[in-house]
């Protein structure tokens, strides 16, 4: 079965067996859609785009209405472009001149489609209807250097659901949550296409908010949430609600950076729940690696076990398979993952069906992938390779420090040297750099640590969530750090 038809016979069956239950809801406006209304809309949308296999780019933020979009295009033969409801004018232009879509959708035009919708009701219509399968154009983050164009099928996205499904346990019975946006692969793949192939409950929440977060948790009662380690980070400084104690959430999983293992501890010991790491990249619809949850094992500072694809770990320079233990590049296959990428000239990263992911990492013993950094974001001090998670890491456990990241700068002696950055708790004094200094000088050796560390209110972060690093690099070069 292809993905467009797995995806289009589950919400047939749904809509039919099951079509008054909730599918989506709204955190922020309560707004609800079921079973029977979402395959209703999806039917509707179909319609609307006709069968001629559009190009449609939608600038949304995420909710019912993107909901129903992604699953249309995935089953209705369209190349669906998500891209940020944010953008600036000159990047929108950009990114239209490049694809040049048939349709664009944006807020702007949400009452059209919510008439569309609205004025469709026959569902028994999906009885003369041949689902096709759909194609989503992403770019990777570009964290470290120029970003990539990745087209993902309905089939990939599907596969990678339904490992997840695997994995978490998910059931018709579960209720996820994410604040996640809909223009990056996470929240469409991990959370809506999980949702729907278990048959089971999504809340979106269009824009994350830490004010709100635990509001939405009391109110609507999820059982699992996916975030990402900087709203781990935010969530730290708020007080521990009391209702967690009879709470009926089941986990907390993360996915888009690492997450240290100094602020995973923390959260669960403040809150007493899990989280469990993932890994994943846009390359791969989303997921390639996650930690088992519980009562299964989940390993502070491993992204956990493979999810259906195969995982090598590879010598840098000869690509050779290196043994458990053995820090090498991190190298993946599968069903889920791109065969190429859409706007390079060159598809090195591609060798006899494998994808070179640019992490580093090794295996343990017991089958578990840790990842070590970036070979990008590797620094070469006097011709010694460090790594930036390892002070990263020991920069976590100051008690001050809430988020850390460290990059290499160019040095006329050295080649290169090591910067820290720090995110302080709101009420701490920020005159504690010499503090810091002091505190890690006992914990690493004279070559790692930092020349210069740096206190700041955010850390940059590219369109993804990740931490921008080519941007601190660029103002320390330019002097405006």
């Amino acid at each position: 079965m292809t993905g467009s038809k797995k995806i289009f016979s589950k919400l047939a069956v749904l809509a039919k067996r099951e079509g008054n239950k909730k599918a989506i809801i709204e955190a922020d406006t309560g707004r609800v859609i079921t079973y029977k209304e979402l395959f209703c809309a999806i039917l509707a949308l179909q319609k609307y785009f006709g069968d001629n296999s559009q190009k449609i780019l939608v600038a949304l933020p995420g909710g019912i209405i993107d909901s129903i979009i992604w699953l249309t295009s995935l089953t209705n033969g369209n190349f669906f472009i998500p891209v940020s409801p944010y953008l600036t004018r000159f990047e929108f232009s950009n990114i239209t001149e490049m694809h040049k879509p048939d349709l664009i959708i944006s807020e702007k035009k949400l009452p059209t489609f919510e008439r569309v919708i609205k004025n469709y009701s026959r569902e028994n219509e999906y009885l003369l209807y041949t689902p096709k399968d759909g194609q989503v154009y992403l770019s990777t983050s570009g964290s470290t250097g120029v970003p990539k164009g990745v087209i993902l099928t309905s089939a990939q996205i599907t596969q990678t659901a339904v490992n997840i499904i695997l994995s978490h346990h998910i059931t018709s019975s579960d209720k996820g949550l994410t604040p996640l946006p809909f223009f990056h692969v996470n929240a469409p793949v991990v959370s809506l296409m999980t949702s729907i192939l278990s048959g089971s409950t999504l809340i979106i929440a269009p824009k994350y908010s830490t004010s709100h977060f635990w509001k939405w948790v009391k109110k609507y009662k999820p059982t699992w949430i996916s975030l990402v380690p900087t709203m781990i980070a935010m969530l730290l400084t708020t007080p521990r609600p009391s209702f967690l104690d009879h709470s009926s959430l089941r986990f907390i999983r993360t996915a888009s950076e690492p997450l240290s293992v100094e602020n995973l501890k923390r959260f669960e010991n403040k809150f007493n729940i899990p989280v469990i790491e993932t890994y994943g990249l846009s390359e791969a619809a989303s997921t390639v690696a996650a930690n088992p949850v519980p009562p299964e094992m989940h390993k502070p500072g491993s992204v956990g076990l493979p999810l259906g694809v195969s995982i090598n770990i590879c010598d840098v320079n000869t690509g050779k398979a290196l043994s458990k233990g053995e820090i090498g590049e991190i190298c993946i296959k599968g069903k889920n993952i791109i065969k190429k990428y859409e706007n390079v000239k060159s598809n090195k990263s591609f060798i006899k069906g494998w994808l070179k992911t640019g992490d580093l990492g090794f295996v343990d013993s017991d089958g578990y992938i840790h990842i070590t950094g970036r070979i990008k974001d590797i620094i070469i001090r006097g011709g010694e390779n460090i790594s930036p998670r390892e002070i990263e890491e020991v920069l976590l456990t100051y008690p001050s420090v809430l988020e850390a990241t460290v990059v290499g700068v160019p040095d006329p002696i050295y080649g290169e040297v090591v910067v820290g950055f720090v995110v302080l708790y709101d009420n701490e004094n920020k005159n504690t750099t010499a503090k810091i200094g002091d505190f890690i000088s006992k914990k690493l050796t004279p070559s790692k640590i930092p020349e210069r560390i740096c206190i700041l209110d955010n850390l940059p972060r590219n369109k993804t969530g990740k931490v921008d690093k080519v941007r601190l690099r660029s103002s320390l070069q330019s002097g405006n750090l």
